[in-house]
């Protein structure tokens, strides 16, 4: 049975016709082996030793993207976030507009919120991403 996230991955490309390079092992491995949030810029630094360029990593990333593996998220920054969500329960963020805090949150009563209003609509939902934008304590207490 396959498991690990290199090896969904390396099926996800054979199965795209793609080829499965060492470079997208050593990506898939990195981003893996990393917890929260990060940018691109962030994992290309991560495997700066690798010598792997930024457009490889954005494509990869897309890729990753394309499989289920990752989400893109904004935090209101000009740039983009990931997270991988292999293995991972549904989440949403509250992102502090002053210090830029992310919280990660899990609510059952917004996901069955979120069930009641697909089965009302006969929608299918397929991703559904859950952000609240505002002052955390620490910033609204001055600090």
């Amino acid at each position: 049975m396959v498991t690990k996230p290199e090896e969904l991955f390396e099926e996800f490309l054979r199965h795209q016709g793609l080829n499965v390079t060492e470079t997208r092992r050593k990506i898939v491995r990195k981003v893996f082996s990393l917890h929260g949030h990060f940018d691109a810029a962030e994992l290309w630094d991560a495997l700066r030793d690798d010598k792997i360029s930024i457009a490889t990593i954005y494509r990869t990333l897309e890729l990753l993207e394309q499989a289920g593996f990752v989400r893109r998220v904004s935090f209101g920054e000009a740039h983009a976030h990931y997270e991988h969500v292999l293995g991972r329960d549904d989440h949403g963020h509250l992102i502090c507009r002053r210090c830029g805090k992310v919280i990660e949150f899990e609510s059952r009563r917004i996901k069955l919120l979120l069930q009641e209003i697909t089965d009302r609509n006969e929608f299918e939902l397929q991703e559904a991403v859950v952000q609240g934008f505002g002052l955390c304590r620490d910033c609204r207490a001055g600090r």
